[in-house]
């Protein structure tokens, strides 16, 4: 194993396949991507995906950055907000990824209710919709957004899934033949916790009326409908 930097550590080659990536990627920038969702019935439903988007050029002093606020060890929100410190930690993290000098946008997808179609039609519109206004450079992105860099899911089945829908998107041309999916581990990809982070904090405020995760970012976050 090599460090080439605090944040940016290479496992079996993953991480090396990523840099690669956003070497190649048409314009420059990459948008990291993670979910959440309610599918009980007896609860109001919703999923919602989010993609946090960065230039290249600032990929790796965002990453350091992120290490110097929750340390080098594995993070994720749902463990952190367990206790007081994991949720103040948590708001930091927000803080830091919405300070006023950064240039890191936030685009978020989401559909509620949920129709009877439920939780796998409700994943494929919401990432349709995020990947079409990622593509075509909707406000308040800088440019087009041609990389998504999804929080990969657990069983090979899941990630068929993913692919085959940007497969999809791609032939009904819902978004351009330079737009890729690259899937992969937070524990190859410390940025993939700013999506995770996004995604609880709206999740949050749907469910708990909490706001103190959404605040500190509440000014870089574009919510869409998805219908």
């Amino acid at each position: 194993m090599s460090v080439a930097s605090k944040g940016w550590v290479q496992q079996g080659g993953a991480a090396a396949l990523l840099a690669d990536a956003y070497r190649r990627a048409p314009g420059g920038y990459v948008a990291f991507l993670d979910e959440s969702f309610e599918l009980e019935a007896n609860r109001r439903t919703f999923y919602l995906m989010s993609a946090v988007v960065a230039h290249r050029d600032q990929l790796e002093p965002l990453r350091n950055g992120l290490v110097d606020v929750v340390g080098d060890q594995f993070w994720h929100t749902t463990h952190s907000l367990l206790t007081s410190d994991g949720r103040q930690q948590a708001v930091e993290v927000a803080q830091y990824l919405g300070d006023e000098n950064g240039t890191e946008v936030c685009i978020v997808s989401c559909r509620m209710p949920l129709g009877d179609d439920g939780g796998d039609a409700a994943r494929r519109a919401c990432f349709g919709q995020l990947a079409a206004s990622l593509c075509t450079g909707v406000q308040p992105l800088a440019g087009e957004v041609h990389l998504m860099v999804l929080e990969q899911r657990e069983t090979q089945h899941e990630r068929s899934f993913d692919a085959k829908i940007v497969k999809e998107l791609r032939a009904e041309k819902v978004i351009c033949r330079q737009c890729q999916l690259k899937q992969a581990s937070p524990r190859d990809e410390k940025l993939l916790w700013l999506p995770d982070l996004v995604s609880s904090a709206v999740r949050r405020n749907i469910t708990h009326q909490e706001k103190d995760l959404l605040e500190p970012i509440e000014h870089i976050v574009r919510m869409l409908n998805c219908p």
